[in-house]
């Protein structure tokens, strides 16, 4: 990829699930994946960990907010981007429009793209220092 798109790091796996409990055991059953149980912002338990240099997360499904049409993905993908800023004026200049202008959601600023087969991509800011992703 060229140093010029500034969102080129694979930072976070996101599950989407009715039920994060019985994923998370699954995963942590099946794979020993370290997830540990969340709560904050008012959102249901969600469940978190790091593999390798992914930051994977199970969640729920109706803490992701308005769904478009058709419905959020079960699995989300998440670029990270040091400069919002410019990743939007890259974006703007490809005539591509993201499907919300940037939203806080915990300690970062993300944006929510649709792919050519309608699969849901989130580019975000890394994470504020202090949180339990510190460092995506």
């Amino acid at each position: 990829m060229s140093s010029e798109i500034p969102a080129t790091e694979l930072s976070v796996v996101l599950f989407l699930t009715a039920d994060p409990d019985r994923t998370a055991a699954f995963y942590r059953d099946v794979f020993a994946l370290p997830l540990a149980a969340e709560r904050h912002d008012g959102r249901q338990t969600h469940y978190a960990g790091r593999v390798g240099s992914l930051y994977f997360t199970i969640q729920s499904a109706a803490d992701i907010g308005e769904p478009p049409e058709r419905g959020h993905d079960s699995l989300q993908l998440c670029f990270t981007t040091p400069d919002m800023g410019a990743f939007l004026k890259h974006l703007d200049r490809l005539g591509v429009k993201p499907l919300h202008s940037p939203r806080r959601f915990e300690r970062t600023t993300f944006v929510t793209l649709l792919d050519p087969d309608r699969r849901h991509l989130r580019v975000m800011t890394p994470w504020e220092a202090g949180g339990a992703a510190e460092g995506d």
